[in-house]
């Protein structure tokens, strides 16, 4: 059995044999195990993608995808999660396979759940248990490297931009990346182009809202000697330099209008002049345009060329919002601890306190995964402890933070407030929301009858040992939902 000071380890048993698998749930609970179910291999991967495990237990033959086929998906989720094939046709052929999949053991049917424990214990020795929000780190499920950086994510939006990329990048079509400040819209280009036939050649950057007009047309196309002041000898512009490679173009939206028709020609004709020159010159370069201004509206103004949108527009990639991404919150979150750790050369902290992950969840993060990231830096230069708390967050985010919506009323949680007191509010609140039901505040609050009339004998009330005796026999309020 796990130890009883520990979090308990979190297991996920699939098997299409809904009698064996409840057997085995049962069977681990009673041993101290939390324990998740499915019934075939693609339910298992839905829960593997929210849900970090310590170990699965799975069975090899099974409708749609088999065990190993979903061994294969769960190592690309979760790379270091260790399994337990249960299996009563398991060759040796398949016994190999298995071990390349991460297997641990291979279980034959019928099988004796003292072989079960026995397998469960060896292959969760010496491992932390992941269902603990203390722990230093979290394996990003889906790692995607561009540049030495890492794009991090496990949740539906972020999956789903991969797809994307992963389709844009063979292609030489022009890109038009969109998507608020600090969603990661340059990391995306890098990305793109790292998968690219380009990728052996140059990706040149830049940020065309950091330069005036005069500066940046010659930053692009380049400039012959004497063109302007200060102008000593002639210069390559990013165009010349991109040849062969990728062009990223970062807040395209600013470009003015005599800008937005060089630009327009070079993407037509691949053909552009230095600035002060009189030699038309040839580039083979893709470009890739990034902007967080909505640009059919731009046009709609009159700021921007309706062609030129067009021309970039073959391709539009999406970047979404931290807020569309909640799931990704504490991968980034431990992502970026790490980071700044390996920056500063400080072992501590190590991680988070668990209150600090309720609020990184919760906060609105208008500056997106940018916001976060210096979040996190700030919590971690600050921090004394081995753990971030939420006394070393910015005061932003030490805001109050709702906890639970109730007939109107919202209960918040103050720093400083403790659990017995936020408790007390939260079967105060309910019971007014209700009238004064008890099985009514029981269902909404998801604990049995009992366990309320015990919180309320313990906060002072009048309810006496005969009514907790009495509701002891009631079946919880939320039973039938669980």
């Amino acid at each position: 059995m796990p130890a009883s000071t520990e979090a308990a380890p979190v297991i996920l048993i699939v098997d299409d044999d809904r009698n064996g698998r409840e057997s085995l749930r049962r069977g681990l609970v009673r041993d101290g195990y939390e324990v998740l179910t499915a019934e075939n291999g693609k339910k298992a991967l839905a829960i593997a993608q929210d849900t970090p495990l310590d170990l699965v237990l799975t069975d090899l033959v099974m409708p749609g995808l088999d065990g190993l086929d979903f061994l294969e998906g769960l190592r690309v989720v979760q790379p270091d999660t260790p399994a337990i094939l249960i299996s009563a046709f398991a060759s040796v052929d398949t016994a190999v396979k298995a071990v390349r999949q991460g297997v641990r053991d291979v279980l034959e049917k019928p099988i004796r759940l003292r072989d079960v424990r026995r397998a469960v214990k060896r292959a969760l020795e010496g491992r932390v248990t992941v269902s603990s929000r203390r722990r230093p780190s979290i394996v990003p499920p889906v790692p995607q490297v561009a540049n030495g950086r890492t794009l991090v994510g496990r949740s539906p939006a972020f999956l789903e931009l991969i797809d994307v990329i992963d389709r844009v990048a063979p292609v030489s079509s022009t890109v038009l990346v969109l998507g608020e400040s600090g969603t990661g819209k340059e990391l995306v280009a890098d990305a793109i182009h790292q998968r690219s036939r380009r990728a052996k050649g140059p990706l040149v950057k830049v940020a065309c809202a950091a330069l005036a007009e005069g500066v940046l047309e010659a930053e692009l196309f380049g400039s012959e000697k004497g063109a302007y002041t200060g102008a000593h000898e002639r210069r390559k512009g990013r165009f010349e330099i991109a040849h062969g490679g990728t062009l990223f173009l970062d807040e395209i939206g600013e470009l003015s209008q005599a800008l937005q028709v060089k630009l327009l020609r070079v993407l037509q004709e691949g053909e552009f002049q230095r600035v002060g020159g009189t030699e038309t010159l040839r580039t083979d370069v893709r470009v890739i345009a990034a902007t967080h201004r909505a640009l059919d509206r731009e046009v709609e103004a009159g700021r921007f060329r309706e062609d030129l949108y067009w021309r970039l527009n073959v391709i539009a990639v999406r970047t979404p919002p931290l807020r569309d991404r909640r799931d990704d919150i504490e991968l980034l979150a431990e992502h970026f601890l790490q980071k700044v750790r390996a920056a500063t050369g400080r072992d501590r902290p190590q991680g988070f306190d668990d209150g600090v992950l309720d609020v990184l969840r919760a906060a609105p993060w208008p500056g997106n995964v940018r916001e976060l990231e210096n979040a996190v830096e700030r919590a971690f230069v600050l921090a004394r402890g081995d753990l971030v708390v939420i006394a070393d967050l910015p005061p932003s985010l030490r805001q109050a933070v709702d906890v639970a919506p109730i007939g109107g009323q919202v209960i918040r949680f103050e720093v400083g407030q403790s659990l017995a007191a936020l408790e007390r509010e939260a079967i105060s609140m309910t019971l007014d929301a209700v009238g004064g039901n008890r099985e009514a505040a029981a269902s909404i609050l998801g604990i049995g009858v009992a366990t309320l009339y015990r919180r309320l004998k313990e906060m002072g009330g009048d309810d006496d040992d005969a009514a907790v005796a009495a509701a002891e026999d009631t079946p919880p309020a939320d039973a039938g939902s669980r």
